[in-house]
């Protein structure tokens, strides 16, 4: 459930984020991306502190749900506020009313995504029951696109459309993400968790270099990056490519979320069987990263008038591959976790959270950020006077690129580079039977 509303948060970001910055509001899409991409410089600070805040709590309800209940009443608060802002005549105030709205975004976002993201590694050591873990995150993951993909058209158009339409849709899903956040934090009161470590007076520094000489997590969030970079850019154009080279408009994204919920839905239970029986985690990473970036470059050839089934079959195909990296990837965090705690003898999950959650976030931001850069150098037209406008070749091409070549790319760089994780449940096994003790 906890999924459900850290999805609905990075996708109405990622999603709707820029297009509604430039369409709605009237800001430059160099600007706009540029605000997305530098309010993520806090969070280079915000999540390194509250992994170690998480390590060194204590309390009768553990050390991470107390945040859960923060995080919950303060993500829909965060997410309402941004798509409730103010046009100022100044376009300056507007701009920095904005960066504001998205530092409170990052800070609400942080409070509970990086407590909830260490979890795993202290309800279980078992190597496959964390497959099955992540398996059932990633369904609900795959509800939030559902969400914002699906519902955000219809409710934007229910609302009236416009502005108004954006400001309906945000209650909306600031219910939903109310409900994902605050339902975790009331079904997690009975979880396994461990205690703080003795020697979790670490400076933040020396955790840091422990980290980093974690061999299979170097390799692991190196992969990772690329692919949140590249399914960033892909998101964050989505709405561009359907209003200004497809015609499809909003109503892009519910193909999106249909076909791409579907793929997912169908080929989970596959791929947690694949993965515990057959290919393991790391070829399972490879398989899928390689698959989608396959099938995120058929966007290039993409036309207004192409046939149903090839439309949806794209999406389709999407959310096949994503699946595969999702449930492989979220399944090895946890085995990375067990594997430091082993050799260390610290308790740092939230620490390993917080820096593969800052990396999630500055790659999502990467993405509109790149976007935006890309569009304004391509020449790209801002609406004017509420009316869509007519794009000069330059900028489609950009969008075609930024929808396919970039993602493609980085998501095939991302799978091969995985070849270098080599944390298995053999080499895992011979960690934990050497593990000192840790309390």
């Amino acid at each position: 459930m906890g999924s459900m509303g850290t999805g609905v948060m990075i996708g109405a970001l990622t999603g709707y984020g820029l297009y509604y910055m430039t369409n709605y509001l009237g800001i430059a899409a160099g600007v706009a991306g540029s605000l997305i991409g530098l309010s993520k410089f806090f969070d280079m600070i915000s999540d390194p502190v509250m992994g170690q805040i998480s390590d060194r709590t204590e309390t009768k309800w553990g050390r991470r749900r107390p945040y859960l209940l923060v995080g919950a009443i303060a993500c829909p608060l965060a997410l309402l506020l941004l798509f409730h802002l103010p046009v100022f005549e100044n376009n300056t105030t507007t701009v920095a009313v904005i960066f504001f709205a998205l530092l409170l975004y990052a800070a609400a976002f942080t409070s509970f995504n990086v407590p909830y993201f260490a979890m795993p590694a202290e309800m279980t050591s078992n190597y496959h029951e964390r497959t099955v873990i992540m398996s059932q995150r990633i369904f609900f993951s795959t509800m939030s696109v559902v969400s914002v993909s699906v519902m955000g058209p219809f409710i934007i158009e229910a609302f009236g459309g416009g502005i108004a339409g954006y400001k309906g849709m945000s209650w909306v899903m600031a219910c939903i993400v109310f409900l994902g956040m605050g339902t975790t934090f009331l079904l997690t009161r009975n979880v396994a968790f461990t205690l703080r470590s003795e020697r979790s007076n670490y400076r933040i520094r020396s955790q840091i270099k422990l980290i980093l000489n974690n061999k299979p997590f170097c390799a692991f969030i190196i992969a990772k990056s690329l692919i949140f970079i590249g399914s960033a850019s892909a998101q964050g154009t989505l709405l561009f490519m359907g209003q200004f080279v497809l015609g499809r408009g909003e109503m892009i994204l519910v193909g999106f979320g249909i076909g791409y919920t579907l793929g997912v839905a169908l080929s989970l239970p596959i791929w947690t069987y694949l993965i515990a029986k057959v290919l393991g985690k790391r070829n399972a990473f490879r398989i899928a990263s390689i698959g989608l970036g396959l099938a995120m470059l058929t966007w290039w050839i993409a036309v207004p008038d192409e046939p149903f089934i090839l439309f949806y079959s794209r999406f389709f195909l999407m959310g096949i591959f994503s699946a595969g990296g999702l449930v492989s990837g979220s399944a090895m965090l946890p085995d990375i976790i067990e594997y430091d705690r082993c050799r260390s003898g610290l308790s740092q999950e939230g620490l390993y959270a917080a820096t593969f959650s800052l990396i999630e976030k500055i790659a999502h931001t990467a993405g509109p950020a790149m976007l935006g850069l890309l569009l304004s150098a391509a020449g790209f037209i801002a609406v004017q006077k509420g009316q869509f406008v007519d794009q000069p070749d330059a900028a489609i091409t950009a969008i075609r690129v930024a929808v396919s070549i970039i993602p493609a790319v980085l998501s095939i760089i991302g799978g091969l580079i995985i070849g270098f994780y080599d944390l298995d449940e053999a080499k895992l096994k011979s960690a934990q039977s050497m593990s000192p003790r840790t309390t």
